[in-house]
């Protein structure tokens, strides 16, 4: 029997079960057991899935045991079928797709006044930490409310190890009931760290906490500006929030008095992973599944009192809605992740010829996909192909995860991709920091529309992030817009900690905080045939924040060349008397430029080089041979940020600029307004 089916209400129909059609299960669990049980070819082995939810009491594991296996939503033909055997007379709700869900409904809901329900969690195994009203994130109630304010502390802690458990806040900023529940969230650069209280002291208004941030805390000071907020605490509720009180194993939910929760489905996540893909190692992987056109919902987070929740990219998490591991031959499309409290997707350890496409990644709590481990020593993800999805609205929970993070991965292609409203990067690559071994290599990030990110949360951040050594990688046509810091270090693509060996061509730039490329250090990249426009244009965000720098930069020095800068666009739109278009932090910084076209068309003098020089100064120095200030003659509407294509007469043609290739999901439009509201 090739074709199994799952139907919820299956007892409705036969008290029988085989999975055929006529005794269909009612979990997919049963569906998984009879595969094991009585499988025995290679044959692929359809899993039909009534279209509604199927709330999991653990995670769905698919082993070796199920290779060959496609697990998809039934077709309409059959969702018919069972509609007319049953007569409507099953209570579950019918969906366009099917959908598995990690999450309890929470019922039950008690008015206590004011616009407030309370209702009881009876499983002590479930720590309420996300709730969703029909499929929309409930906020956790957060110290100051307002999403766009912060506490300040008034100062970190002397000694370096106490720092990393506390800092001296400001009387009165602990004083609520209880803080047996509440999460500090306090933030440093490019991450923030997440903390449970251990005690207060008093004498010294210092707090103390269970686990540590990964660096002292106030490390990081114009960066950070000594931010923190304080989740879960029950005074703090609002119209459309809620807390939870772990002793009672209550939530508290503050409505805006226009629905009854009795009356809405509530779901609180339960399970960290919703569905497993995992063989046993990499000599028995499973092999050959194909999942597509299915939705996952209400993945869980979850933090140990003595663990360690700060790292870059979210790292610290180690679960996703949807897990990878010891897999080859996989496809999944068509399908959609959402309202998670981790990464949507994780292709982990020992995975080969991973493909994801077509699908749709939204409302996360960290980041939407990571490729690869952490751990640098095991075996990378090999040939993993991330098409056409769609990855937004990241980093509800742990604003540091990334759209799309690869971690030591080999011959991977992210083609074709939307990313956007992400709360730190769009797209990151991880290879070893500085010039150690490459663990990333032959990447191709290509086509991608990456789009507000930044959201003016964490600092240090790229549309498009590296380190390390990528011999192979290309980064290639892509459109990045709205990169935006808190404070500072925010840069369209950017080239850090050794980035070496990366081809950086027919990219779209624009509406950076700071310049459109930047590269801290790393040797032999190329950046040729890019358009950069509209960067650095921002005023210092706060009061001591630093300038922007230029529309390109490079920060360190280093005895070979950092970078060749050749048949490039740059589109400068600071209105002044003086804006850099190439500022390196050093005069002896190696970084050949030739063939590009500049051009500001407020007449603004566009500087260059360490002492900033006119352009014939910097022509003189022997550089920009044969490149010129002039107007670059866009056939798009520059008012409408379309900078792909250029005359025929253009000067940039006639130094061999070519036309840059338009991504089908590109909208128009110049506006910066990115901010993302609960």
């Amino acid at each position: 029997m090739n074709q199994l089916y799952v139907v919820p209400f299956a007892s409705l129909l036969s008290n029988e079960s085989d999975g055929s059609f006529a005794y269909p299960y009612s979990s997919v669990q049963q569906a998984l057991n009879h595969i094991e049980r009585n499988i025995t070819t290679t044959d692929r082995i359809t899993i039909n899935l009534y279209p509604t939810y199927y709330f999991i009491d653990e995670t769905i594991n698919f082993n070796r045991a199920h290779s060959h296996t496609r697990l998809t939503t039934m077709n309409l033909t059959d969702v018919s079928s069972f509609d007319n055997l049953v007569a409507h007379k099953h209570t579950y709700k019918k969906l366009s797709r099917a959908t598995l869900s990690g999450g309890i409904a929470v019922t039950n809901w008690t008015p206590i006044g004011n616009n407030t329900y309370s209702a009881i969690v009876t499983d002590p195994t479930i720590y309420v930490n996300q709730l969703f009203m029909n499929d929309v994130r409930v906020m956790r109630t957060r110290v100051p409310t307002n999403q766009s304010d912060y506490l300040r502390y008034a100062a970190s802690l002397n000694d370096s190890t106490q720092a990393l458990y506390g800092f001296q806040y400001v009387p009165g900023q602990f004083d609520f009931k209880s803080l047996a529940d509440v999460m500090v969230v306090v933030y440093h650069s490019w991450t923030e760290s997440h903390h449970y209280i251990d005690h207060l002291n008093t004498e010294n208004n210092t707090v103390v906490f269970t686990n540590p941030s990964n660096e002292p805390i106030g490390k990081y000071v114009a960066q950070g500006q000594r931010r923190f907020q304080i989740e879960n605490v029950y005074e703090a509720l609002v119209p459309n929030s809620f807390c939870f009180v772990n002793q009672s194993r209550t939530i508290y939910l503050m409505t805006d008095g226009s629905y009854d929760p009795n009356k809405q489905q509530m779901i609180a996540p339960a399970q960290q992973i919703v569905l497993t893909l995992s063989g046993n190692n990499t000599s028995h992987p499973i092999e050959d599944v194909i999942v597509d056109n299915i939705v996952i919902h209400h993945g869980a987070w979850n933090i140990r009192r003595n663990q360690k929740a700060d790292a870059g990219a979210a790292e610290f998490l180690n679960a996703a809605a949807l897990w990878i591991s010891y897999a080859r031959n996989i496809v999944v499309s068509d399908i959609e992740i959402s309202h998670t409290g981790a990464y949507g997707l994780s292709i982990s350890l020992g995975t080969t010829d991973i493909n994801f496409m077509n699908s749709f990644i939204n409302d996360t709590g960290a980041g939407g996909i990571m490729s690869g481990s952490w751990s640098f020593t095991q075996a990378p993800a090999v040939n993993i192909k991330i098409l056409s999805n769609e990855v937004s609205y990241g980093g509800y929970e742990f604003p540091s995860g990334v759209g799309i993070v690869l971690n030591p991965s080999t011959h991977t292609v992210v083609a074709d991709n939307v990313v956007h409203h992400q709360r730190y990067d769009g797209i990151a690559i991880y290879s070893q920091d500085g010039y150690g071994e490459a663990w990333s290599t032959n990447i191709l990030i290509k086509g991608n529309y990456i789009h507000d990110v930044g959201l003016h949360i964490l600092c240090d951040q790229g549309g498009i992030y590296t380190t390390g050594l990528q011999p192979g990688t290309i980064i290639h046509g892509n459109v990045i817009k709205n990169v935006f810091s808190y404070a500072m270090y925010m840069w369209g693509i950017y080239l850090d900690d050794g980035s070496s060996g990366i081809t950086v061509s027919n990219n779209v730039i624009y509406n950076t905080g700071w310049a459109g490329i930047f590269q801290h250090y790393g040797a032999n990249n190329t950046v040729i045939n890019n358009v950069v426009a509209r960067a650095s244009l921002i005023q210092p965000p706060h009061a001591g924040d630093p300038l922007p720098d230029a529309d390109i930069r490079i920060q360190q020095a280093e005895n070979h060349t950092s970078w060749t800068f050749t048949r490039n666009i740059v589109y400068d739109t600071f209105q002044g008397s003086n804006h850099s278009a190439y500022k390196p932090d050093h005069s002896n910084v190696t970084a050949p430029f030739s063939n590009n076209v500049y051009y500001n068309p407020f007449g603004t003098r566009l500087l260059f080089g360490a002492n900033e020089v006119s352009f014939s100064e910097w022509q003189a120095s022997g550089q920009d041979n044969n490149s010129v200030i002039a107007d670059p003659l866009f056939l798009g509407d520059v008012n409408q940020c379309d900078f792909f294509t250029i005359s025929a007469n253009s000067p940039a043609a006639k130094l061999g600029f070519m036309n840059i290739t338009k991504p089908g999901k590109w909208t128009p439009g110049c506006d910066m307004n990115d901010i993302v509201e609960w």
